[in-house]
């Protein structure tokens, strides 16, 4: 990732230079000037000068740039809420004031194009980089005194008190009449020194050491590590330093990497006891002196790890949250509306979430034996899918089954043999109990219900209501006009014939069923049995007819025989 930070001012050396020397560094403070580079630390040509004024801060990048966003915190507090910048770049006290303080910025810019990375398993390995320059990110510290921001001064000489004396161009004088001009001293021996030794302008005779060996004090303390090897040997050279140059500058120390013109380790003043320790078994301590693991951060609040993709290489900037409390532990995306994704609560039990090595997925088990294996040993384990929408209600697939074949679910009573089998395929569902090899209910695609037993429908007195007799009679006269066809169903791929009167007909003739396009069995049978019945009575009541004129007949008969005999 291109990062720099705003470059420390170099030391002053003779005397002879003095003036000019302190000119460019005081020019160079109020107009600083960075070459950032591009991702992966591979050099690149996104310049960016800044120029600091009383109310702003300007930045003015060489090369085309995207979104640019600042960030900014106050030394010991977070950051405020990042601020998207727009051309020319400007951060104005006027616009948003910032209370008295030391600060410390950083500037993000994003590549004038957007990087693609692909939806798959590989994306992250080999993203596609993005076209055009790439974007840069440039840090730097700032102090605000009074509601504006504090402009350095000029910046004398190394070891000089007060400004540089532009009139003087005489030998140099010494400081506080106490000390003469020497010449470099070079020893080509040994040097041993066996006490303490105090380098920098500012050491005095009688310094006092405590348990101090070795001492740089003056206004600019650096400790240089210039390899003079020549490659393939390796030759970067390194700085220690403690503290910016600049003035409101920050309190740090820090190591520099001078040949690739980068801080890579800082630390700021007032950074807490312990703030990076690593313990004799390797073990990092972040805030402890006594981690427990490989890393160990400590927090009075909620310890947590950032995330953060920038969209420096030309991808979407990201950030995420991986954090703990006790309330919870939790994965946030910050981006997203600071949503929680993923929370999971103290107390959880183990494997709450197992994952197998292959993929399996345990839920209270760290053996799934499925793909989504779900396990409770008190009887609690249940699945529950709620759609909790004010919205106006709709028809919604909540849940959906896909194989490329038939789909068979098994419902078991414990671990036993005893089980029900539902059955899917492209032309019907069926269920079918353990053992029996055949279905036992099965409802075709075109709507037809295949029952193996006994079809049974509610209709016990306790189920009813609003009970009185049919009218058997009109029943009968309504059957005996009610249309008869023979027909097929449209959605009966076998093309079945059947007989029977339209739901329609019946429906209309006598109020039966809910819909006018359905007929139920119970009154389809309710109206064949009333009229059974209103047949059987009249066939009682032509019974009853024909015994009594049976009867007449047998009397007259008689009385015909009863007459033949008088006669004779």
């Amino acid at each position: 990732m291109p990062y720099r930070h705003t470059p420390l001012q170099a030391r002053q050396q003779p005397r002879a230079a003095a003036l000019l020397i302190a000119t460019a560094l005081a020019a160079s403070l109020l107009c600083q000037s960075v070459q950032a580079q591009q991702p992966g630390d591979t050099p690149g040509a996104a310049a960016i000068t800044a120029r600091l004024l009383a109310q702003r801060l300007e930045w003015t990048p060489a090369a085309p740039h995207g979104r640019a966003v600042l960030r900014i915190a106050r030394e010991g507090e977070a950051p405020q809420q990042d601020i998207v910048l727009r051309s020319p770049l400007v951060f104005s006290l006027q616009d948003t004031p910032l209370p008295d303080g030391r600060y410390t910025y950083e500037l993000t810019l994003a590549p004038t194009t957007s990087a693609v990375r692909t939806d798959d398993a590989t994306a992250a390995l080999v993203p596609a980089a993005p076209v055009g320059p790439g974007g840069a990110m440039f840090s730097g510290n700032v102090s605000v005194a009074g509601g504006a921001f504090v402009l350095p001064p000029d910046v004398p000489p190394r070891g000089e008190v007060g400004a540089a004396d532009n009139s003087s161009a005489t030998a140099p004088t010494t400081r506080a009449g106490t000390r003469m001009s020497t010449k470099d001293e070079v020893v080509a021996d040994d040097q041993i020194v066996q006490g303490s030794v105090c380098t920098g302008f500012d050491c005095v005779n009688g310094e006092v050491f405590g348990d101090d060996t070795l001492r740089l004090k003056e206004n600019n303390t650096r400790i240089g590590f210039w390899d003079t090897r020549i490659a393939p040997f390796p030759n970067n050279r390194w700085t220690l330093v403690a503290n910016d140059s600049a003035s409101g500058g920050a309190s740090f120390m820090g190591i520099e990497d001078v040949t690739g013109a980068r801080f890579p380790a800082r630390w700021q003043a007032g950074a807490p006891a312990s703030s990076l320790y690593v313990d004799p078994q390797g073990r990092v301590g972040i805030r402890t002196a006594v981690p427990v693991l490989d890393l160990h951060v400590v927090s009075t609040d909620t310890p947590g790890l950032r995330q953060e993709q920038s969209n420096v290489s030309g991808f979407t900037a990201q950030t995420w949250d991986i954090a703990g409390n006790e309330a919870n532990f939790f994965v946030r995306d910050v981006t997203g509306g600071s949503r929680l994704p993923l929370r999971i609560r103290p107390g959880a039990p183990h494997s709450s979430l197992d994952i197998a090595g292959n993929g399996n997925v345990g839920m209270g088990t760290p053996r799934p034996v499925a793909s989504l294996n779900l396990r409770r040993a008190d009887g609690s384990g249940t699945l529950l899918v709620d759609n909790t929408t004010t919205a106006a209600s709709a028809a919604r697939m909540q849940m959906e089954l896909q194989n490329n074949g038939a789909i068979a679910a098994r419902l078991a009573h414990g671990t036993g043999t005893a089980y029900w089998t539902q059955h899917a395929t492209g032309s019907a569902f069926s269920l079918a109990p353990s053992g029996s090899g055949s279905n036992a209910l099965s409802m075709q695609a075109g709507g037809g219900l295949v029952v193996a037993g006994t079809l049974s429908q509610g209709s016990s007195r306790t189920l009813k209501h609003d009970i009185s007799p049919a009218p058997v009679h009109t029943v009968l006269g309504e059957v005996l006009n009610l249309p008869l066809y023979a027909w097929r169903y449209l959605s009966d791929l076998n093309a079945s014939l059947h007989l029977g009167p339209m739901a329609e007909d019946v429906h209309h003739r006598f109020k039966v069923g809910a819909s006018p396009q359905t007929l139920a069995p119970s009154d389809v049978a309710g109206l064949a049995a009333a009229t059974v019945q209103a047949l059987h009575q009249k066939l009682a009541a032509k019974d009853e007819e024909l015994l009594a004129l049976a009867e007449r007949l047998s009397s007259l008969e008689r009385q015909l025989e009863r007459n033949r005999g008088g006669a004779r």
